[in-house]
């Protein structure tokens, strides 16, 4: 039975909050040997707070980069995608670190049958990165298509992620892959069985202590609009189980475009839909386990306002959660320019009280951001946008709320 905890409406009781909070672009993406367009992506760190993440276009080929930038905001190239040879082109999703430093992501094109790949790239001696295509996903689309999705990395090194096509089902596949003595091994885990178990998942995967995986789907479900699951590990098998059909009725919302799950340490499970809601415009939800019955409800905590109300709309992203439980996250659109919001979520008793921290607009700005906040040490938020900024190509911001 679903709990909603908080519905604001045309009202938009939230009243838009002023916020104290500040933003400020550290990088302007540039286009050329540089990278632009990082759809979808967001930021992993090191122990010394460099950020990494990479960008779906730019670079000397136009087939993307990956990138660090360093806490005073000095950009540096690790790698530029070429899209030939057998090389990766788009990468989108986030990185991974192994424990030994190397990043691992996917790229949703390249590869030797065009269909895409998973990368590592690996620290020089003296300084710079050498980059490995480990695998290239078939033509067949057997083994799954065009990943858009970071890499879960598990204690014993073995990696898992989704694409949003192929699989026995044209629904999409999950996948693992597994370093061997003799390479890389990749194998599906499970064929998402649309539209019974959704589909065409564009996001990672979220591991639990016990090593369950969860992820989202935009599609199928009991009602076609999403779904939330787990996959499971079995003395059979891997076995799948929706925790959660979306309805976009009564509030509930549709689409899950690039939400990638976070959760509390209670178990609770938190994202947003990138529609639905009583405005059409996306909600913020968390599904609450009960231990007792070892299910989950949902609740609806948020749902943003109807266009042009100068509240976040249409979040293609998920949330980051602080220290306090306050919850983060931004909006492709709305916002009082109608080119995006960063909006954080505070809850005061049973309900949750949104403030629009930044409203991008544009020039000298950002706009369109997308993927899941990055919080440092010192509750800092980060975060890229797609567009916007001076050559128009998107920004790394920086918010301090």
């Amino acid at each position: 039975m679903k709990r909603f905890v908080a519905i604001f409406g045309v009202v938009l009781a939230l009243a838009l909050t002023a916020s104290a909070s500040t933003e400020k672009v550290l990088w302007n993406f540039a286009g050329g040997s540089d990278g632009s367009g990082p759809w979808s992506n967001y930021f992993i760190s090191d122990a010394k707070g460099n950020l990494y993440a990479a960008t779906a276009a730019g670079g000397t080929y136009s087939a993307g980069t990956v990138f660090m930038l360093s806490p005073a905001g000095k950009e540096t190239i690790l790698y530029e995608f070429t899209g030939s040879n057998g090389d990766g082109n788009a990468p989108h999703g986030r990185l991974a670190f192994d424990a030994k430093g190397n990043i691992y992501g996917t790229t949703q094109a390249g590869g030797t049958n065009g269909t895409g790949t998973v990368y590592e790239l690996s620290p020089k001696r003296g300084g710079g990165w050498t980059e490995k295509v480990i695998y290239s996903f078939s033509a067949t689309g057997a083994d799954g298509i065009s990943p858009s999705a970071g890499m879960t990395i598990a204690p014993d090194g073995t990696m898992y992620s989704t694409t949003p096509d192929g699989g026995a089902f044209s629904g999409g596949v999950i996948f693992s892959l597994k370093k061997t003595a003799k390479g890389w091994k990749q194998r599906v885990i499970h064929n998402i069985n649309f539209p019974n178990e959704g589909g065409f998942p564009y996001e990672g995967l979220m591991r639990d202590a016990a090593g369950n995986l969860y992820g989202v789907a935009p599609a199928g479900g009991a009602a076609g609009n999403g779904v939330v699951y787990r996959l499971s590990h079995t003395k059979k098998g891997w076995v799948d189980t929706v925790l959660h059909s979306f309805t976009n009725q009564n509030g509930d919302g549709s689409g899950l475009y690039w939400i990638d799950l976070i959760s509390d340490t209670s178990g609770n499970i938190y994202g947003a839909t990138s529609f639905g809601g009583t405005n059409g415009t996306g909600m913020v939800w968390e599904l609450v386990y009960s231990k007792t019955k070892k299910s989950y409800s949902e609740s609806i905590l948020y749902e943003f306002g109807a266009s042009g109300s100068g509240d976040g709309n249409d979040p293609y992203g998920g949330l980051a959660m602080d220290s306090k439980g306050n919850l983060y996250g931004t909006a492709l659109n709305g916002g009082s320019s109608n080119l995006g919001a960063f909006y954080k979520l505070t809850k005061q008793g049973k309900t949750w009280k949104e403030t629009v921290l930044h409203s991008f607009v544009g020039a000298n700005d950002g706009a369109q951001p997308t993927g899941n906040p990055y919080i440092d040490a010192k509750g800092r938020l980060y975060g890229m946008t797609q567009t916007g900024g001076k050559s128009n190509l998107g920004i790394v911001y920086r918010i301090t709320p």
